[in-house]
């Protein structure tokens, strides 16, 4: 197997962790109420899209491609792996701040504030290390120090947990975003 498959392979750890938040997000949810609400069922399918399924379609497409053994086409494997390795390593932004995003959720228990910043800042330097880690410019640290910026600032202005839910959202859905279109227009020049 090539080497930097096992990359890949290393980096399954952010969307499984982000799976797993998701179902203690829903366990949450489901606390102390007489009826499940329905929330919680999103939450829980969510959980299971990134904690199994999107590691699953990562291995497979894996060994498909390093076996050559599977009935598809290489080429549609290859642009399957394209796309998985281009989404998921450009996404490990978005769900660094999902992570983040359902940990202040939960952190209103009686938690402090290392809770939401210390997987915060532990993953945000992973996926920069690992994703750029043959970047030009510089950009893995540009990537760590946004990361600390971020969790500075925002310990800075005294924010709760809630402020800080609302902020990690809205980042996710913008990072997303142009995620997409700068891999829409890398699909288009590559």
């Amino acid at each position: 197997m090539e080497a930097y498959r096992y990359q890949e392979l290393a980096y399954l750890i952010v969307p499984v962790t982000l799976g797993v938040e998701f179902f203690m997000t829903a366990k949450n949810e489901k606390r102390d109420k007489q009826e499940t609400p329905i929330g919680s069922y999103v939450l829980d399918l969510w959980g299971f899209i990134f904690f199994a399924l999107i590691p699953a379609m990562f291995v497979f497409t894996i060994w498909a491609i390093e076996s050559g053994s599977f009935p598809f086409s290489t080429e549609t494997l290859a642009r399957l792996d394209r796309y998985g390795v281009m989404f998921f390593f450009m996404g490990g932004w978005w769900q660094v701040y999902i992570i983040t995003a359902l940990r202040a959720r939960r952190a209103g228990e009686g938690r402090g504030m290392l809770y939401i910043w210390g997987p915060y800042l532990f993953f945000g330097v992973f996926v920069s290390l690992i994703v750029l880690w043959v970047s030009p410019w510089n950009l893995k640290w540009i990537s760590v120090g946004w990361f600390l910026f971020l969790a500075g600032l925002l310990t800075a202005l005294k924010s709760r947990p809630k402020t800080i839910e609302k902020v990690f959202w809205i980042l996710a859905g913008l990072t997303f975003f142009v995620e997409n279109i700068i891999f829409v227009w890398l699909e288009t020049v590559v």
